[in-house]
Formats: C-alpha cells, structure tokens, sequence
C-alpha cells in the first residue's frame, strides 16, 4: 500500500483528462453520440455479464417521514451485489474501458480510480474477477474493512492524507494517470456513463416503481453528481416539475469556496472546496436546492432509522434520509417525496454505534 500525500460513454483519449474543475460539455451526455454495447462487453467477458445480471431491480419503500407531511419513499441499493450503488457506477465505468480495450488480453488492462470506498469494493470484486489488475486512490480515512477486502483482491491502494480532503484524492489520481499512463483512468466525476446509467436503470426503475404516484421532489447526495442527475434526468423525462434537491455535508457545502478538510463527513458526500462544484451538477445549478446535513446529524439517525424500521442505512442514506423529510414537511400529506439509500453502512460506522 502506498501513502501519497446498458450504459453510456463518450470516449475521451487515453492520455487527456479534463480536471474536475473544468467546465463539463453537454453533448457528451448525449446517448446518441456514446453508446456502450454492454451485451458485447458482457458477450466477451462473462464474469462482467453475471455482475451485470444481478444489477437493480432494488425495493423503493416508504420510510418514516414528518407528521402531517409528505410522504418520504427510499430506494435501497444495498440490494445490489457488492452492496451498493456505486455496483451500477462500476460496472458502467468498466464496461466503457472494456470496450475501449476491445480483444486485446485482459492482461493488459490496468484500472485506476479514486473513491471514497463503496467504487473501490464494487470496481474491486469485478476486476479480481475479471483478471484485471486494479489500482485505487483512497483517503487514509478509508475503512480498514475496505482496505482488507482490497488486499484480499490484489488491488494496489495509495493512500492521501485525510487533512488534504478528497479533492486532493481526485488530484492524486489525475497525477498518477498523467505520470503512468499505462493506468486506464474511469474517472467517474467527468466519465458520462456514471450519469447515463443512473438514468437508463436506477431512473428508469423509480419511474415504473411510482406506479401512480407523481414525485414531488428528488432528494440526493451530490457525491460526484451522477445519481443527483442521472435520476433526475429520468424523473423530469416523465414528471417535468419534479424538485431537484441536492444534499452534502455541512462541514464542506457544495460550492463552498472554504479549503478542503479533515472534518469527518458522512460517507460519499463529496464536498470539493476552493469554489469547485461537481460537473455534472453544474449543468443544473439552476434548478437545484442545496441542502447541508452534519456529521454528527447524519450519524445519529443512522440510529434511529435503525430503532424505527429495524433496517441498516449508512450516513448517506441517513443524510438522505434527513434531508427527504425537512423537505416532506413543507408538502401536504398528498405530496411523495423520493430519494435514495445507498448502501447499509460499514462494519466501522456501526461499531462505532454500538449496534
């Protein structure tokens, strides 16, 4: 370990990444002009098509929300494979560098990527199978749970400096992979499968999922961007005047021009700092509410999800969670908010607990 300080995509060239701060074209989130075929990728490769079987299809449940407001529905993506939603995220962002590499040996396939954990397990499970040598830019936060299953895999960990914030560890990436270019990098804060997926599966199942329902409001995690949008490009496809309500941590806001910082933050929040907002959220500054929810906060309804329905949720789900309901009790018993849980939490965040 080293310490450092059904999908879409447009494919970039290998050697050029854009940096996280650099406007995000448009176009490239056209399904038109990047398209993946996933059932050939899946035809070569059959360990990739099983991952992809066992995808989606997770439960949406109603989760208790305010007195005399709004219903609060939640997606559960700990149903997945590996345990998550970012499953969805990995098996598109591999999907794209598969096709990219065509028939060469899988031998000669080296994958890089940052993540603040569940990317890594998910990328991790699906390159061990594979074959494929993997590479993973972690904050020395990381779970050492997550840590062990990536050794256990046989992926390479570098390790940033959890002060420098995750900023530094999408910078990190960007640096190996302009140093080594032998490294593949998916890059999922700019790669358009991460938002084109999200809309195509997880958009498309709550779309059929409401049934009758009309949503009133999206509520999401901002994390890179990819469910926020991919969803709510799905949503608006079939409700055009759903809310789109982003949440992130209160200790680095979304946009925050603060530096970046060690505070703990729930898990896959994605505060950038220095200004930097996520680029695919970029596109709909506009036309999204921003909501701010505390460590601590986020940290303790996790608890109490768990006293009410005796379900796991992790501190994205919590905040998610939290953030669905301020915004159901502004909205009349008829409304229906929804909104995403992303994984049941880590074995750390419930010991911690006490659960």
């Amino acid at each position: 370990m080293h310490q450092a300080g059904n999908n879409a995509y447009s494919p970039l060239p290998a050697a050029r990444h854009e940096p996280l701060e650099a406007p995000y074209p448009p176009g490239d989130l056209d399904p038109a002009r990047a398209a993946v075929d996933t059932a050939a990728v899946g035809e070569r490769h059959p360990f990739y098509a099983k991952f992809g079987q066992e995808l989606g299809g997770t439960s949406l449940i109603e989760v208790p929300g305010p007195p005399g407001g709004a219903t609060v529905l939640a997606k559960c993506e700990w149903e997945n494979p590996a345990g998550s939603i970012k499953d969805r995220v990995a098996h598109a962002l591999l999907g794209s560098a598969l096709q990219r590499h065509g028939d060469r040996p899988l031998g000669e396939l080296r994958v890089l990527e940052y993540s603040g954990g569940s990317l890594a397990n998910a990328l991790s499970q699906l390159c061990a199978g594979l074959g494929i040598r993997s590479r993973f830019v972690l904050s020395s936060a990381s779970p050492p749970s997550l840590l062990a299953t990536l050794a256990g895999r046989g992926a390479r960990v570098d390790l940033v400096d959890k002060e420098r914030g995750f900023l530094e560890v999408v910078r990190e990436a960007l640096r190996i992979a302009a140093a080594e270019p032998e490294w593949t990098l998916l890059y999922q804060h700019r790669n358009p499968a991460n938002v084109l997926l999200q809309e195509r599966t997880t958009g498309a199942e709550l779309v059929e999922q409401l049934g009758g329902r009309v949503p009133d409001a999206w509520v999401a995690s901002i994390g890179t961007g990819g469910t926020l949008v991919g969803v709510l490009r799905a949503l608006r496809a079939r409700f055009p005047a759903v809310r789109a309500i982003g949440v992130t941590p209160a200790e680095l806001p979304y946009g925050s021009e603060q530096p970046p910082n060690g505070k703990r933050k729930y898990a896959g929040s994605g505060g950038m700092g220095y200004g930097i907002r996520q680029p695919f959220v970029t596109l709909h500054d506009d036309e999204t509410e921003q909501r701010t929810v505390s460590y601590p906060r986020a940290f303790a309804a996790m608890g109490e999800f768990r006293d009410l329905t005796g379900l796991r949720v992790g501190s994205s789900a919590a905040a998610n969670w939290i953030a669905a309901k301020e915004t159901a009790a502004a909205l009349p018993p008829s409304a229906t908010v929804v909104t995403v849980f992303p994984d049941a939490g880590t074995p750390e965040e419930w010991e911690r607990l006490g659960r």
